[in-house]
């Protein structure tokens, strides 16, 4: 007897960090900023390869203690992370404020996957009005 298993789709919570790019021109202060160290790598056939030893919580390899210009490094409440360009690109988007800087506040945008209540994002939403398991409310037309 072969029963259908039920699964329940979950979004992962958002998670905000404070986030630089590495480049040559701000190398010493990133370095300061995370209170890392300045070492080399020995590159055959191309000298030595400057990076920023940092202490990062629970590293999986070496390279994720080592932030070379081009790489991101993050800080979260856990520390610092440190991301490759592809990597950073591939898990994070830029937020976004809704103000204009003229003290008024512009029209959000929501997006597919953006939780619009509690464990319920507007995809999902969507796809339940359309299969009938979730109906909208008529809209009061006087206000």
């Amino acid at each position: 007897m072969s029963r259908i298993i039920e699964t329940t789709q979950y979004l992962r919570k958002p998670l905000y960090v404070a986030a630089v790019r590495v480049t040559g021109a701000n190398f010493e202060e990133v370095a300061v900023w995370c209170q890392g160290d300045i070492q080399q790598d020995e590159v055959p056939n191309n000298g030595a390869k400057s990076f920023i030893r940092v202490r990062v919580h629970n590293p999986k390899n070496p390279r994720q203690t080592k932030a070379f210009v081009g790489d991101w490094l993050l800080y979260t409440e856990r520390g610092y992370k440190v991301y490759t360009n592809k990597a950073f690109h591939a898990s994070f988007d830029e937020v976004t404020s809704n103000g204009n800087g003229n003290g008024e506040v512009e029209e959000e945008q929501i997006h597919p996957g953006q939780e619009i209540l509690p464990g319920l994002t507007l995809k999902e939403a969507v796809t339940m009005v359309k299969d009938g398991r979730m109906k909208l409310a008529p809209q009061d037309s006087t206000s």
